[in-house]
């Protein structure tokens, strides 16, 4: 991590979704092995999570301390239930309202997570 601080990189569901799910991780796990926080415009499921996680505990060595992820997902009403619905049965695609936030573990602190908010602090390291 240089002195100039810490890089936070927003990525559209458009962008992720151009990837299948394996580049997706790659692409992911890069850009977090390089000190960026990611904030993507999707909430992952919990089997992707945990593909995740797996995939990034097998990189960890001294340089890459392994990932910390975060999320906001508001679908637990009923009009997101029944907008999942819909979206599964008569477009055929799965909606994902929500937002992920992935870092590594070295760069993230999580402060506070609720369902409808999170805070973290992002740490920025001397070398």
């Amino acid at each position: 991590m240089g002195e100039e601080g810490v890089t936070i990189e927003f990525l559209s569901k458009e962008k992720l979704n151009t990837e299948d799910f394996s580049n997706k991780l790659d692409l992911v796990l890069e850009k977090v092995k390089d000190d960026a926080v990611l904030v993507l415009e999707e909430s992952w499921l919990p089997e992707e999570k945990r593909e995740l996680i797996q995939k990034s505990m097998e990189e960890i060595d001294e340089d890459f301390p392994g990932v910390e992820f975060m999320g906001l997902d508001s679908g637990n009403s009923r009009l997101q239930k029944a907008k999942n619905i819909i979206y599964s049965k008569v477009l055929k695609e799965e909606y994902r309202r929500g937002i992920t936030i992935v870092g590594n573990s070295r760069v993230m602190d999580k402060i506070k997570e609720e369902r409808d908010s999170v805070s973290f602090l992002a740490k920025m390291e001397e070398e």
